[in-house]
């Protein structure tokens, strides 16, 4: 599947969110459920959530989990397991995110990937050559990684659902310290003390940049979205329109998510209580 003057996508902004870290995966859910209306079209979802720790499947193994997000739980931040692939992401509000869905699930993988490659591109030139490739011991690194004179800004991971594709993604732009800090994260979770199912093979937060700092220049994520939209508009049709999904498919996902999937969230208020614990 292509983006063509014939398949225009709508590109839908649900801005920051603070609450449960789960919600603006929800709302990915909801719109990949929406994905079997008739008439549908692919999407572009942005939204940015101040502050959490987005884990993958892989980190639940870490042995010391319970212990590291009970320190970040005190440094502010929340924490949610995600459905999609990959290892631990930190977000913060300097951290734009986007999910572009299409109401096809038999295009493959690397098509996908190739696609979203495309609007990348084209979305980030303004700020320096982008290269696409794994960047060895970054966080959640992966064959999709995409940098700027070497250091990690970004990454990609994709799931399936019964009736769409979404691949999310991540792009730092205002600089924060996220590389020391997943160090101490993974030091503090016992990835060091792993033989074998590792989230990820090591951690050295000197990979790790932002278009800010990469750049010499006062990037904000605002900027970044305005830049992405000017620029993908002069490729592809783009229909801007305001957030927007059934409210029986955000409580249907929802569900979906937290109790078929069974994907934790918490707040940090949540993981600072000298009770918590981390669901078995």
């Amino acid at each position: 599947m292509v983006l063509s003057a014939q398949s225009p996508f709508r590109w839908m902004d649900s801005g920051l969110h603070q609450n449960s870290p789960l919600d603006p995966l929800v709302l990915d859910e909801a719109l990949a459920a929406s994905m079997s209306l008739p008439g549908a079209v692919p999407v572009i979802h942005l939204w940015v959530y101040d502050k959490a720790l987005y884990l993958g499947r892989r980190d639940a193994k870490l042995p010391r989990l319970e212990q590291a997000l009970r320190h970040f739980g005190h440094q502010g931040f929340g924490c949610v397991l995600r459905s999609s692939g990959g290892a631990c992401v930190p977000l913060d509000a300097g951290v734009l995110n986007l999910a572009c869905l299409l109401p096809d699930t038999s295009i493959s993988i690397d098509a996908f990937f190739q696609l979203v490659t495309a609007l990348l591109r084209v979305g980030l030139q303004k700020y320096g050559d982008i290269t696409f490739g794994e960047i060895a011991g970054s966080y959640c690194a992966g064959d999709y990684d995409f940098s700027i004179h070497g250091k990690k800004i970004g990454g990609m991971a994709q799931r399936r659902t019964r009736h769409g594709s979404i691949l999310q993604l991540c792009i730092n732009v205002e600089e924060q310290p996220r590389g020391a800090m997943m160090e101490t994260f993974y030091q503090l979770a016992g990835l060091d003390e792993m033989e074998k199912n590792k989230p990820i093979p090591h951690m050295d937060g000197s990979t790790i940049g932002s278009i800010s700092a990469l750049t010499g220049k006062p990037v904000t994520v605002p900027d970044v979205k305005e830049q992405l939209l000017a620029a993908i508009q002069r490729e592809w049709p783009v229909l801007i329109e305001p957030f927007a999904v059934p409210f029986k498919m955000v409580e249907e996902s929802r569900h979906h998510l937290s109790e078929r999937l069974g994907l934790f969230a918490f707040q940090a208020r949540e993981l600072q209580a000298p009770d918590w614990r981390l669901p078995v």
